[in-house]
């Protein structure tokens, strides 16, 4: 077992899932297993995003994925990486009045 040592303050930690996955594969594996438990347990503040496409977002705030399927589903990756991705750490960073995070992503 690590002796845990925990900072004054919590870092922030965004963790973003890759291609055919979802936040969910963070914390899936269980509490002492998953990656999102691991983070938080070591003290981090730990927060995950959800792209399109994924069972999580199916309440997008104004495309209806049954209705709109086409622009539902109709983002890329280039997007993902210099749109999307870069508005998430914004809102983080604005909502925890913090002026950095760590970022964690992956793909396959």
């Amino acid at each position: 077992m690590v002796k845990k040592s925990f900072p004054d303050k919590r870092s922030i930690i965004y963790l973003q899932h890759g291609i055919l996955a979802s936040s969910a594969d963070w914390v899936l594996p269980r509490p002492r297993k998953g990656f999102a438990y691991i983070l938080a347990d070591f003290g981090y503040d730990v927060l995950m995003s959800n792209v399109r496409r994924t069972r999580y977002s199916r309440k997008h705030t104004y495309l209806d994925p049954e209705r709109h399927s086409l622009e539902f589903c109709g983002f890329s990756w280039h997007k993902m990486g210099v749109i999307y991705i870069p508005t998430m750490i914004d809102y983080i960073i604005n909502k925890t009045n913090e002026n950095q995070l760590f970022y964690i992503g992956h793909s396959e």
